[in-house]
């Protein structure tokens, strides 16, 4: 078994939360570290850095950043962190 370090398990934690939501619901760091109880610094350094390498889409405003899942040509990725339900045909 391998260990993941707390920014990757953070980062997993915010992808996973957002690709549950629906098309075009925004996100802030801090509903995701309220609602999972991590530190909400981390966190938005984390979503920050995945915004930088195109996973989320950020938009800064006046009261704070929101994100927004990227838009993928593919869904593969959040097809990954779906459970899947039954067998794929």
């Amino acid at each position: 078994m391998f260990q993941l370090s707390k920014k990757v398990e953070y980062g997993l934690i915010a992808i996973r939360h957002m690709a549950a939501g629906g098309p075009g619901q925004i996100h802030t760091a801090k509903e995701i570290a309220d609602r999972y109880h991590i530190p909400y610094e981390l966190l938005a350094k984390v979503m920050q850095k995945l915004a930088k390498k195109g996973v989320l889409f950020l938009i800064r405003e006046f009261t704070g950043a929101i994100f927004l899942p990227a838009i993928r040509r593919s869904s593969r990725w959040r097809q990954s962190l779906t459970p899947s339900r039954g067998n794929p045909t």
